[in-house]
């Protein structure tokens, strides 16, 4: 059976617009458009695992991943405003998947998550790593090795970027 675009859904490739010079010329533009087809195609394979949005099970692996973590920590993994993370962690709470607890006599509450959500996180985690394998797909370990070295190298080269624009 085909599968039909939805009109929200940006076309997989538009070679008018994505195969340009530029494009391929600038490893910057090559690097966000592979992060966008593996953010694109994991979107739609955590939506089908689990009927949570992009931003649900984002928030959900994240408090997974870090417990336990604030509203405000959260809020700036996944780097959306506190409001919204909130009102996704109380639709978690309410699905069992997440607890929410008050830390000390703060305003902080600490989230961490339930015995149920870790039964779901299992899985989520087997997706992960079966989809990363996929992506490296034939890629030699010596080609891995350089690829993280070339990673590492890069992350470090653009924070520097970002701390000098936030400097401005």
């Amino acid at each position: 059976m085909k599968r039909t675009q939805t009109a929200t859904e940006p076309p997989l490739i538009r070679k008018d617009i994505e195969g340009g010079p530029l494009s391929r010329e600038l490893v910057s533009i090559q690097v966000v458009r592979l992060a966008d087809f593996i953010e694109r195609s994991g979107r739609l394979a955590f939506h089908r695992r689990t009927g949570f949005s992009d931003f649900e099970w984002r928030v959900f692996i994240w408090a997974c991943e870090t417990p336990p973590v604030s509203i405000n920590e959260l809020s700036a993994l996944v780097h959306r405003g506190p409001a919204q993370v909130s009102r996704t962690v109380q639709k978690l709470v309410a699905a069992r998947l997440l607890h929410r607890a008050n830390r000390g006599s703060g305003p902080t509450v600490s989230i961490t998550p339930t015995r149920l959500g870790l039964t779901l996180y299992a899985p989520l985690v087997a997706l992960a790593r079966e989809r990363d394998a996929q992506i490296m797909a034939g890629l030699s370990a010596e080609e891995l090795r350089v690829f993280e070295k070339c990673l590492a190298r890069m992350n470090r080269n653009a924070l520097a970027l970002l701390a000098r624009e936030q400097e401005k």
